[in-house]
């Protein structure tokens, strides 16, 4: 399959120093997923003079963007009204900087507390959500931006790819955080793969041990990204994928090892 997959680094890779994860970003040809915009005690006081740096920053940047939304303590679900009408909120900011900084993928966490086995949590947190998604998802077509679910915590793909069918919009696909599947999943990323299919919109690449969120080399964990490049390629996908990798020596040894052996498994 001779299309190449579209590449972004993320912010994390110089400790949140955005101007130089750009300029890394550049030096590659890369895109730049935002993964963290300014600084949470700061960002309603700061919002605005925050974009206009963000914005200096990447005036002359060439690549192209994906965002991060916010996700720290929230929950559209949350059966505390304040609670979900500061999560609305945030996730409208994040809608709001994509706009404003040109960015067409947004990413969004599930929020969903794995360690609650009730069945009434589970059940309300899902209908909840895919009555927020019905809503929010609107802008995000007119706007022609892709929302992506990102897994965390979920040990299985049902949950993400329940909700998105639910939904039913094009602008709503998955995003798969492989790093996360080593942690919190009995199932391996291929397995995920799999099971979504085109539903598959977007990859943060990095590696661990099964012991902690690492963010690490992929030379340096536990995962088989070889067979995962596999699967990926005999199911003729091609996702968009960040090295979500918070080392800079890390994340060039594993850009390195990618165009080497997993662009054409």
């Amino acid at each position: 399959m001779g299309t190449k997959f579209k590449k972004f680094i993320s912010s994390t890779v110089d400790f949140h120093e955005f101007k130089n994860a750009v300029e890394i970003a550049s030096g590659l040809g890369y895109g730049i997923e935002i993964s963290r915009f300014g600084k949470l005690r700061e960002l309603d006081s700061h919002f605005d003079a925050t974009l206009g740096e963000y914005k200096a920053v990447l005036a002359d940047f060439e690549g192209e963007i994906a965002l991060h939304g916010f996700f720290s303590n929230l929950s559209v679900a949350s059966k505390d009204p304040l609670i979900r009408e500061v999560s609305r909120r945030r996730y409208a900011q994040s809608f709001e900087l994509a706009c404003e900084l040109g960015a067409k993928t947004v990413i969004f966490h599930t929020c969903l507390n794995n360690l609650l086995k009730h069945k009434e949590y589970q059940t309300s947190f899902f209908v909840s959500n895919i009555e927020f998604y019905k809503e929010f998802i609107g802008q995000f077509e007119r706007e022609g931006i892709v929302a992506t679910i990102e897994n965390v915590h979920e040990p299985t793909p049902d949950w993400i790819r329940t909700l998105i069918s639910a939904v039913n919009s094009p602008n709503l696909k998955a995003m798969l955080d492989v790093g996360h599947t080593n942690l919190h999943s009995p199932l391996s990323p291929s397995d995920w793969v799999r099971d979504w299919g085109i539903m598959l919109h977007h990859m943060h690449i990095h590696n661990n041990f099964g012991d902690e969120d690492a963010h690490t080399s992929l030379t340096n964990g536990s995962t088989d990204y070889l067979a995962l490049f596999k699967t990926i390629n005999e199911m003729q996908l091609r996702p968009s994928i960040t090295f979500e990798i918070f080392n800079k020596d890390a994340l060039l040894e594993s850009v390195r090892y990618f165009d080497e052996v997993m662009e054409n498994a």
